[in-house]
């Protein structure tokens, strides 16, 4: 039996913005299946101090993407609240430092991604031109915005892969002496 696969550019957008949305939507769905179910330790462990965990991963994830689209696309300020929520200060990826997160579910951090991914979406539609330029950082940045779409796209398939890789690592070393 044939499996086929599709990614259509997603209604309610223009044809670049509705394929870019449609591949975030669809690797987003792919890492989760990946994923599957993940004990709540496994969601905070650190397999090196400072390093890597499934819940750091998906708040850098979350964070980035909050950034990029609402930011840097549309220069709107970032909720401080929410800033605090996905530890953005804390993350600091350059440097090595993935403070531990929080100590919830893996669905805590998923609800938590849902709600700016519909806050995505929505900002999404209102976009101007897929070759409109944004600079930011005092200049020293200017980029498509239909290149911070394909930037949100890549950074979550590598840091979902990741996130998975992590679930089989922690899977992997609890499971010795069984």
């Amino acid at each position: 039996m044939s499996r086929f696969y599709d990614v259509e550019p997603l209604h309610g957008y223009p044809t670049e913005y509705g394929l870019l949305v449609a591949a975030l939507q669809d690797g987003t769905r792919k890492w989760r299946e990946e994923i599957g179910e993940v004990n709540d330790d496994a969601v905070i462990w650190q397999p090196v101090k400072n390093g890597h965990s499934i819940g750091g991963i998906i708040l850098h994830m979350i964070d980035v993407e909050a950034f990029w689209i609402e930011t840097a696309a549309l220069g709107r300020d970032r909720d401080p609240e929410e800033v605090k929520e996905l530890l953005s200060e804390e993350i600091d990826q350059y440097a090595f430092n993935w403070v531990v997160p929080p100590h919830k579910p893996l669905a805590y951090y998923l609800d938590l991604q849902d709600k700016v991914r519909a806050r995505t979406l929505e900002s999404i539609k209102s976009f101007p031109e897929p070759t409109t330029q944004v600079s930011f950082d005092q200049g020293n940045f200017i980029v498509t915005l239909r290149w911070i779409l394909s930037h949100v796209v890549n950074h979550e398939a590598y840091h979902g892969g990741q996130a998975v890789m992590l679930k089989s690592m922690w899977e992997r070393e609890h499971s010795k002496g069984e």
